[in-house]
C-alpha cells in the first residue's frame, strides 16, 4: 500500500513538472487565435509566450531585433544604412549588451525562458526561419524596449536642434478612466487606446498569460515577454503621447585646431570616439565614428560648433524592469513605486484598479535644470552652470488621484483640459515639467470630456460606444455656418448646391461607414482650408457671425467639394465606408471614424488617399481595450485592425479586420479560465526546461 502511495506521488510530481523533468505549458487559442498561456511559473509562461509569438509572427519578431540593434542593412540592403546608423548612434546594442547582466536575476530568467520558446519553435519549424534571421540573444529584448521608447526623447532632441517650439511626433492616442460612482456596475473603467502605425514594431502582440504571480491581459512588443499596455487581476494602465521635456541639446565649442576637442570651463577636453561598422548586403561596409562629449553624442557639426544630445535614457536598461514591476503590482502603492523608477518615456500614464482608484501621472525621466537658461533650445556646453542637477523624483511630476468629478481623460491634450475644472493648471509647475501650453486641446479631447461629463452612470455598452465614437468635431457648428451662408446668399445662387446642402443639413454629424454626409463633410472641410484668408475654426465653434466674404467662401468650398467628389467617384452620394477602408492581403473593408478635414473622431484612423481615390487606413486605433475592474472578476474587451497572425493562410490573418474593426466592435478577452470555456479552438501542450 505504501509503495502504491509513493508511486502515485511520483506520478503527481511528474504531471506537475512534466514527464521528462520539465514544466508543462498549455497554450489555448480562442476563436480569434489569441493565445491564453497557462503554466505553474512565470518563466514557463514566458516560454509559452515566446512559442506563440514565433508561431504567429516569426519574421516580424526577428526583424524587430534587427531594427533595434541597427543591423537591417546587412540583411536588406543599403536603404537601411541611415536607420542602422541612428540605432548605433544611441547605442541600443552596445548599452544592452554591456548592462544586461545587471538586470535582476528574475527578469533575466523570464527573458531567457521567453527566447528559449522562440528558439524551440524555430528548431521545430526550420522551414519558417528566414535566411536573414539574427542569432537570438537575451540583450535583444532590452534593446527592443529601448528602440521603442527612444522615439520620444530623440524626437524631443530633433525638435530642439531645429529650434522649433514644440515636438511633433507621429503618435497620438486616447485614454480615459472613470471611478465607480460614475459607472452602472460600481467599478472603475479604463480605456486603453493607442493610435500608432498598424505595421512593423508598433503592431504589438495580444496575449493572456497566467504563470506564477503574473495574470496578464493586453498587448506587448513582439520579441519580448512584456506587457506594454493592459491589465492584471488588480489594476491596469494606458498611455498617450505627451509629457515633460526629458532631453536637451548642448552647443559645444570645438577646438579649431583639433575637431576632437571641445572647451569646458576654459580648458580643452578630448572627445571620446566610438567606431561603428555597418555591414551592407551586396555592398562594402559603411564605417563611421560617433564622437562624445561628457554631455552625450554629437548629432551635428557647424564649423567650430558641435551639438551634443544629452538624454537621461542614453545608458538606461531599466525599462524592462519597470514594466515587469507594473505588471506584477497588486495595488496603487505598488504601481506608483514601479512608476517612480522613471524609466518610461515621456507619456501620460492613466491607471485604474479594483479598489476604485483612478490615477494619472505625466511621467518621464526629467532632468532637474538650473535656472537662467531656456532648455527648450540648445544651451551652452562650455560651462558647468548649464549642467543638470539630478533627476526629478515622481512626486515633482504632474499627477492626479481620484478627481472629484469622477473621471479624467488625456487624448494628447494639456493636463488643464483633462476634465471640467481640472486642477492641473500650468501655473503650478515648471514649464519643462508641465510640457504643454495653457489650454492645449484637440478634437478628441473636447469630445471625450463632453461624453464623460454627460455619462453619469456609464454602462459597458456606453464605455465601448465612447471608445468607438465617430462624431465629427464641430459638425453642428459648421452646419449652422452653412445655413447662415445659405440664408444670406442672393436669390437662386445656391440652387446648384441644393442637393449637397440638403445632404449636410440632414447628416447626423457622425463619420459612419454608411453615411454620405460624412464623405461630403470631409471634402468640404478640406476645401474650406484652402481659402485665404482662412476661416477661423474657433470663431465657428463660438458661433460668431461670419462676414459676407466668409459666407461666400463656405459656399464656394462646398461647390468645389461637390465637383471633386463627382469627378473622383462619378456621383455625389458616396458612403464614407466605400472610400475609407482597412486593407490587408489584397482585400479591404469599410471603416467608420477617422479624419474629418478638421481633426479626428475619437475613433481615430489615419489614412492616405491612393490613386483609386480610396482612403486606406495605416495608423490610428491599433490595440483598443476597454477594461472593467470588478473585484475578483476583471473583464476586458479588445480589437486590432488586422488579426492575430501574419500568415496569409491563417483564418486569423484578417478576421478582426472583417468582423470586428470594420463593424466597430470589440471582442471579449475571456481573461479567466472559466470564461474561456466554450471558446477554445486549439490546444498546444509544451514542456519547458526539459
Amino acid at each position: 500500500m505504501r509503495r502504491n502511495i509513493v508511486i502515485l506521488c511520483l506520478f503527481a510530481l511528474l504531471a506537475i513538472n512534466g514527464w521528462a523533468g520539465g514544466e508543462q505549458v498549455t497554450i489555448y487559442r480562442d476563436e480569434w487565435g489569441v493565445p491564453h498561456i497557462y503554466a505553474r511559473t512565470e518563466e514557463a509562461a514566458a516560454y509559452g509566450l515566446g512559442w506563440a509569438q514565433a508561431e504567429d509572427r516569426l519574421e516580424q519578431l526577428l526583424k524587430n531585433y534587427r531594427l533595434a540593434a541597427g543591423t537591417m542593412a546587412e540583411a536588406f540592403g543599403e536603404q537601411w544604412v541611415e536607420h542602422d546608423w541612428q540605432q548605433r548612434f544611441v547605442g541600443h546594442e552596445e548599452v544592452s549588451r554591456r548592462r544586461y547582466r545587471e538586470l535582476p536575476a528574475k527578469i533575466r530568467a523570464v527573458i531567457e525562458a521567453y527566447q528559449q520558446g522562440v528558439k524551440d519553435y524555430m528548431k521545430k519549424h526550420p522551414e519558417q526561419v528566414p535566411a536573414w534571421a539574427p542569432k537570438i540573444e537575451p540583450w535583444q529584448v532590452v534593446a527592443l524596449g529601448r528602440y521603442i521608447i527612444f522615439n520620444w526623447p530623440m524626437g524631443r532632441a530633433m525638435a530642439e536642434l531645429q529650434r522649433r517650439g514644440e515636438v511633433q511626433l507621429p503618435f497620438s492616442s486616447n485614454e480615459w478612466a472613470v471611478r465607480p460612482e460614475r459607472t452602472a456596475d460600481g467599478c472603475a473603467i479604463l480605456l486603453i487606446d493607442p493610435h500608432i502605425p498598424w505595421d512593423n514594431e508598433f503592431r504589438f502582440y495580444e496575449f493572456r498569460l497566467h504563470g506564477g504571480e503574473l495574470h496578464l491581459s493586453g498587448f506587448g512588443p513582439l520579441g519580448a515577454p512584456l506587457l506594454g499596455l493592459g491589465h492584471n487581476r488588480y489594476l491596469g494602465w494606458a498611455a498617450t503621447t505627451g509629457g515633460p521635456d526629458t532631453t536637451d541639446i548642448y552647443v559645444e565649442e570645438v577646438n579649431p585646431n583639433n575637431p576632437l576637442q571641445y572647451r569646458y570651463e576654459g580648458k580643452w577636453r578630448n572627445m571620446r570616439v566610438r567606431k561603428v561598422r555597418i555591414n551592407v548586403a551586396g555592398k562594402p561596409p559603411v564605417e563611421r565614428e560617433i564622437h562624445y562629449t561628457h554631455h552625450g553624442p554629437i548629432m551635428l557639426r557647424e564649423g567650430n560648433r558641435a551639438y551634443a544630445v544629452k538624454t537621461p535614457y542614453l545608458n538606461e536598461v531599466g525599462f524592462v524592469v519597470q514594466l515587469y514591476r507594473m505588471a506584477s503590482a497588486r495595488n496603487l502603492k505598488e504601481f506608483q513605486q514601479a512608476m517612480a523608477m522613471n524609466q518610461f518615456m515621456e507619456q501620460n500614464i492613466m491607471y485604474a484598479d479594483v479598489e476604485g482608484n483612478i490615477f494619472y501621472v505625466r511621467t518621464g525621466r526629467v532632468p532637474i535644470r538650473p535656472k537662467g537658461y531656456d532648455f527648450s533650445k540648445p544651451v551652452p556646453g562650455n560651462t558647468r552652470t548649464t549642467e543638470w542637477l539630478g533627476i526629478h523624483p515622481m512626486k515633482d511630476l504632474v499627477q492626479l488621484l481620484n478627481p472629484s468629478r469622477g473621471y479624467m481623460q488625456n487624448c494628447n491634450i494639456g493636463p488643464d483640459n483633462m476634465l471640467v475644472n481640472s486642477p492641473l493648471t500650468a501655473d503650478k509647475y515648471p514649464e519643462y515639467i508641465y510640457g504643454a501650453r495653457p489650454n492645449e486641446n484637440n478634437s478628441r479631447g473636447r469630445r471625450a470630456v463632453y461624453l464623460l461629463e454627460n455619462t453619469p452612470r456609464m454602462t459597458l455598452a456606453q464605455a465601448i460606444a465612447i471608445a468607438l465614437d465617430t462624431h465629427a468635431d464641430m459638425a453642428e457648428q459648421w452646419k449652422q455656418a452653412l445655413a447662415d451662408a445659405v440664408s444670406h446668399a442672393p436669390g437662386g445662387t445656391t440652387q446648384p448646391l441644393s442637393k449637397a446642402i440638403t445632404i449636410l443639413q440632414e447628416w447626423n454629424g457622425y463619420m459612419d461607414a454608411d453615411s454620405v454626409g460624412a464623405t461630403l463633410f470631409r471634402f468640404w472641410r478640406e476645401a474650406i482650408k484652402r481659402y485665404s484668408p482662412p476661416i477661423d475654426p474657433e470663431s465657428v465653434r463660438e458661433g460668431k457671425p461670419l462676414n459676407d466674404a466668409q459666407r461666400e467662401a463656405l459656399l464656394k468650398a462646398l461647390g468645389e467639394a461637390v465637383q471633386e467628389i463627382q469627378r473622383r467617384y462619378g456621383r455625389l452620394e458616396v458612403p464614407w465606408g466605400e472610400i475609407h477602408r482597412v486593407r490587408r492581403g489584397g482585400r479591404s473593408w469599410p471603416i467608420s471614424g477617422g479624419e474629418t478635414g478638421g481633426g479626428q473622431t475619437l475613433r481615430a484612423v489615419g489614412s492616405r488617399m491612393e490613386a483609386d481615390g480610396i482612403f486606406y487606413g495605416y495608423t490610428g486605433q491599433n490595440w483598443t481595450q476597454v477594461v472593467l475592474f470588478r473585484k475578483g472578476a476583471v473583464q476586458s474587451f479588445s480589437a486590432t485592425p488586422y488579426g492575430q497572425s501574419d500568415r496569409p493562410d491563417s483564418p486569423h490573418y484578417t478576421d478582426q479586420a472583417e468582423k470586428l474593426f470594420s463593424k466597430s466592435r470589440l471582442k471579449p478577452t475571456w481573461f479567466e479560465r472559466e470564461w474561456l470555456e466554450g471558446h477554445i479552438k486549439s490546444t498546444t501542450v509544451l514542456t519547458f526546461g526539459r
